[in-house]
C-alpha cells in the first residue's frame, strides 16, 4: 500500500509538473527521483520481509518451545495419574505387595444355634421324639494382611441312639479368596504401570508435531488465493503493472520491484507450503505408531483384566510382558508361584481328585493341590464317614488314614498327565470269613487328559492297587504288583464334547474296576464293576426348550462267594424344561430303574420308575402379583419294591399365591392315592410381612384318609429380625401321615434358629 501511495504521489507531481512548457529538466529530475525512489522502497520493502520473515521464525520457535513445556508437562501429569492411592517403586514395582500388618485380623463371622425336634423319624431306622442341638459358626481370619484362614466349628448333641454326638473345630485356608487378592494386587501393579508403556519419545513428538503442522496451516491460511493469483500475473504477464499515466521508465522500475516482492511472496508460499506437505506426511507417520502404542496399551490392560489362568506359567508371565515391551519387569518367582496354588487346607476338606483315587472323600488333615505348567497335589489325613454313623457299630469302628501324592505336566483345563501313588488303610464294611475289620491299601494310577478341540475333551486313567487277597485263608498279605493279574486293576475313561452350532451337550464315561481293587473312591469288597453313563443335552427355540436324557449302567459281580452273585442296576432318565419370558415354566421328567440280581439260578427283579411334571408361572391379576403352581407325581412300582407306603402313588399338588404389600396368602390342595390308601390334604395360610421387624404365618392343613378318617392340624413360623442383621427363626407343624395300620399318625416338627452374624 506504501509502494502504491508513493507512486501516486509522484505520478500526480510529474504529470502537473509535465503540463508546464517550460519544465523538461523538472520532469527529467523528478522521473530520476522517483526511478531512485522506487529502487531504494523495493531494497527496503525485501529487507522488510527478510527481517518479518526471521521475527515470525522467532515467534514460531518459541510458541513451540512454550507448547513443547506443556506437553511434557501434561504427559508426566498423565503417567502418574492414578498413582496417588497406590504408591510404588517404579523400579521395584512389586516390592510389599503382601504386606504383613496386622499380623492377626478378624473380618467377620457368624454363630448359630438351631434346636430340632421330630416325634417320629420316617426312616427303616425307627425313633420317636428326638431332639438335635446343633451349634455351628465360623470366624474369617486374616494373618499377615493376604492369607485368609476360616475357622469352623460344630457340635451336635442328641437324645438318639443312632446319630452319635460330634463336637468338631477346623481350621481351612481359603485358596480362592487368596488367590483372587493376590491377582487384584498383582493386576493392580501392572496396571499402574500401563502408561509406562508409552513410547514417550514418539507420543511427545508426535503431539509436537502436530502442534508445528497447525501453525503451518494458519500460516497458510494467510496466503489468499487472490494474492497468489496477483502475485503469478506479476511475474508472467507483461507490463499488467504498467500505469498509462506513468512514464515507461517509471513503469518498468515499478514492475520490477513488485516482481521482486511477488517472487519474495510465491518462494514465501513455496517454502511454507513445502514444510507443510513435508510435516504432514511425518505426523501421518508418527500417528500411525501413536495409535499402534495405544492399541497395545488397550491388549495389555485386557489381558490384565482377564485371562489370568494363562499367565500363571512362569514362561507365560515372562513372554508375555516381554511382548509388552516391560522385559525389564520380572514378577517375582514367589507370587507367580502362589498363582498356581488351588487348594491349601488343614482340617476336614471334601478331596475329588480322579474317578479311580480318590473321589468324593471326606479328608480330616492336609490338602494341598498346585498347578501352573506342572502339577501336584499332596492328601493326607484321617477318612471321615460320619455320614454313615449311623449304620456303622462305634465299638467295631476302626480308624481309616489315606496319604496320596500326585504330579504331573499339564494344565487341568488343558492337557495334562498325571501320575498319583496313595496308601492308607479303610475299614471293610462286609462279613468275611477271616474276620478283618480293615486293610492296607497301596495303589498307583497314571491319568491323562487330551483337549481335541477348545470344547471337546477326552480323558483316561488305568490303575492298579496292592490289597489283602481275600481269596486265601488265612490270608498271606498283600498281592503283587503283577500286569497279568487283572483282578486289582482298573481303567475309566470320559468324553465329553459341546457342538456350539446346535446347542448339544454329549458326555459318555466308561469304568472297570477288578474284583480285588481297592482304592477311596469307593468302597465295594471283593466285587467287580463295571459300569458305564451316556448323557445329551440339546436346546430347541433359541434355548427356551431344553431336553436332557441319560443312561447308567453299574454291574457288580463277586466271583469270590461261593454262590454265583451278580446285581446289574440301568438308570435312566429323560428329562424336558421349557421357559419363556412371560409364559408359563414347564418341567417333565421320567426316570425309570431296574435292578436284576442274580444268586446261583434264582433271579429278582426290582423296578422303580417315578414320573414328574409340573408348571410354575407368576403373573397380575390387575397389579395383584399372583402365582401358580401344578406339580404331578407318578411312582410305578410294587409293594415288594419298596418298605414305604408311596408304593404305585400318584400326587397332585397345585397352590395359588396372592403377594399384598402387606401379607402374602396361600391355598393348596394335596391329593395322593395308591391301591392301599387316598389321602387329601387341604392347605390355607397368611404370611404377615413387618418391614423392619421380619414375618409371621400361621396356616391350618385338614388330612382326609380314604374319606373316613378326617383330622386337623396347622403350622405356625416366624422370622423375628434382632438387633441389625441378627435373626431368630421359629417354626412349628403338626401334621398326619398315612402309617401302616391304615390310619393318620401324627407327625410333629419343629425347629428353633438363631443366627448372630458379626462384621469387624
Amino acid at each position: 500500500m506504501l509502494t502504491v501511495a508513493c507512486l501516486l504521489v509522484i505520478s500526480t507531481g510529474v504529470a502537473q509538473d509535465a503540463g508546464r512548457k517550460d519544465a523538461p529538466k523538472q520532469v527529467k529530475s523528478l522521473t530520476k527521483k522517483a526511478a531512485d525512489s522506487l529502487r531504494s522502497f523495493a531494497d527496503t520493502t525485501y529487507k522488510g520481509v527478510k527481517s518479518q520473515l526471521k521475527v515470525q521464525r522467532e515467534q514460531f520457535q518459541q510458541s513451540f518451545n512454550s507448547k513443547k513445556e506443556l506437553l511434557t508437562a501434561q504427559s508426566i501429569k498423565k503417567s502418574l495419574a492414578g498413582k496417588d492411592s497406590l504408591l510404588f517403586d517404579i523400579q521395584n514395582p512389586f516390592k510389599q505387595l503382601l504386606f504383613t500388618k496386622p499380623l492377626l485380623k478378624i473380618n467377620g463371622g457368624y454363630v448359630s444355634y438351631q434346636f430340632n425336634y421330630r416325634s417320629a423319624i420316617d426312616t427303616p431306622y425307627i425313633e420317636k421324639d428326638i431332639a438335635q442341638h446343633n451349634v455351628t459358626g465360623n470366624l474369617n481370619v486374616t494373618v499377615g494382611g493376604h492369607i485368609p484362614l476360616r475357622v469352623t466349628f460344630w457340635s451336635r448333641q442328641s437324645n438318639s441312639a443312632v446319630f452319635r454326638d460330634i463336637n468338631d473345630v477346623q481350621v481351612s485356608f481359603d485358596g480362592r479368596a487368596f488367590q483372587q487378592h493376590l491377582q487384584q494386587s498383582l493386576r493392580q501393579r501392572l496396571l499402574a504401570m500401563s502408561p509406562n508403556l508409552r513410547d514417550s519419545l514418539t507420543e511427545k513428538l508426535y503431539f509436537l508435531k502436530q502442534f508445528e503442522l497447525e501453525q503451518l496451516k494458519l500460516k497458510l491460511r494467510s496466503f489468499t488465493p487472490q494474492d497468489l493469483v496477483e502475485a503469478h500475473e506479476t511475474l508472467k504477464v507483461p507490463r499488467i503493472t504498467w500505469l498509462s499515466n506513468l512514464a515507461d521508465s517509471i513503469n518498468q522500475a515499478r514492475e520490477d520491484s513488485l516482481k521482486k516482492m511477488a517472487g519474495l511472496f510465491l518462494d514465501l508460499y513455496a517454502t511454507t507450503k513445502g514444510r507443510y506437505d513435508s510435516l504432514s506426511r511425518k505426523v501421518d507417520s508418527l500417528k500411525g505408531l501413536y495409535d499402534q502404542n495405544i492399541a497395545k496399551i488397550k491388549r495389555y490392560q485386557q489381558l490384565l483384566n482377564g485371562g489370568w489362568r494363562d499367565l500363571i506359567a512362569t514362561r507365560q508371565w515372562t513372554d508375555k510382558l516381554r511382548d509388552y515391551g516391560m522385559g525389564q519387569v520380572q514378577v517375582p518367582a514367589k507370587y507367580r508361584w502362589l498363582m498356581g496354588l488351588r487348594q491349601f487346607s488343614v482340617g476336614r476338606s471334601v478331596t475329588n481328585h480322579s474317578e479311580l483315587t480318590i473321589k468324593n472323600t471326606s479328608v480330616n488333615g492336609i490338602n494341598f493341590e498346585y498347578n501352573s505348567w506342572y502339577y501336584l497335589a499332596v492328601t493326607a489325613g484321617l477318612v471321615d464317614y460320619r455320614y454313615r454313623d449311623f449304620v456303622i457299630n462305634g465299638a467295631n469302628r476302626k480308624p481309616q488314614y489315606l496319604y496320596m501324592v500326585r504330579a504331573g505336566l499339564g494344565r487341568l483345563e488343558k492337557n495334562y498327565f498325571i501320575l498319583s501313588a496313595f496308601r492308607g488303610d479303610k475299614q471293610l464294611f462286609a462279613s468275611n470269613a477271616n474276620k478283618v475289620s480293615s486293610i492296607a491299601v497301596t495303589g498307583f494310577s497314571a491319568e491323562g487328559r487330551f483337549q481335541v478341540n477348545p470344547t471337546t475333551y477326552l480323558t483316561g486313567e488305568i490303575a492298579k492297587s496292592l490289597a489283602p487277597d481275600f481269596r486265601h485263608s488265612p490270608i498271606q498279605g498283600n498281592t503283587k504288583f503283577s500286569l497279568s493279574d487283572k483282578t486289582n486293576q482298573a481303567y475309566a475313561i470320559k468324553v465329553y464334547s459341546y457342538l456350539p452350532q446346535t446347542g448339544t451337550k454329549l458326555e459318555g464315561t466308561y469304568k472297570h474296576t477288578g474284583a480285588n481293587y481297592q482304592s477311596f473312591s469307593s468302597f465295594q469288597t471283593n466285587a467287580a464293576l463295571e459300569s458305564w453313563t451316556m448323557k445329551a443335552e440339546q436346546t430347541f427355540f433359541k434355548r427356551k426348550l431344553r431336553m436332557t436324557g441319560s443312561l447308567r449302567k453299574n454291574e457288580f459281580t463277586n466271583p469270590l462267594l461261593p454262590q454265583n452273585y451278580s446285581s446289574n442296576t440301568v438308570f435312566k432318565s429323560l428329562t424336558a424344561s421349557f421357559r419363556m419370558r412371560k409364559w408359563p415354566s414347564f418341567t417333565v421328567g421320567y426316570q425309570p430303574m431296574s435292578q436284576l440280581t442274580s444268586l446261583d439260578s434264582v433271579v429278582v427283579e426290582n423296578r422303580f420308575q417315578v414320573l414328574n411334571g409340573s408348571a410354575f408361572h407368576t403373573y397380575k391379576l390387575g397389579t395383584l402379583r399372583t402365582a401358580s403352581s401344578l406339580v404331578l407325581s407318578k411312582y410305578y412300582n410294587t409293594n415288594s419294591d419298596t418298605a414305604f407306603l408311596y408304593y404305585n402313588a400318584t400326587n397332585v399338588f397345585c397352590s395359588q399365591q396372592f403377594f399384598f404389600d402387606a401379607f402374602t396368602t396361600q391355598t393348596a390342595v394335596s391329593y395322593t392315592r395308591n391301591g392301599s390308601y387316598k389321602l387329601v390334604v387341604l392347605d390355607g395360610g397368611v404370611q404377615l410381612n413387618f418391614k423392619r421387624l421380619g414375618s409371621v404365618g400361621f396356616g391350618v392343613k385338614v388330612n382326609s384318609l380314604n374319606e373316613d378318617e378326617v383330622k386337623a392340624g396347622g403350622y405356625f413360623n416366624a422370622n423375628v429380625r434382632v438387633f441389625r442383621e441378627d435373626f431368630i427363626t421359629v417354626s412349628y407343624d403338626r401334621g398326619y401321615l398315612p402309617g401302616s395300620n391304615k390310619g393318620l399318625i401324627r407327625n410333629e416338627m419343629a425347629t428353633v434358629q438363631f443366627v448372630k452374624s458379626f462384621d469387624f
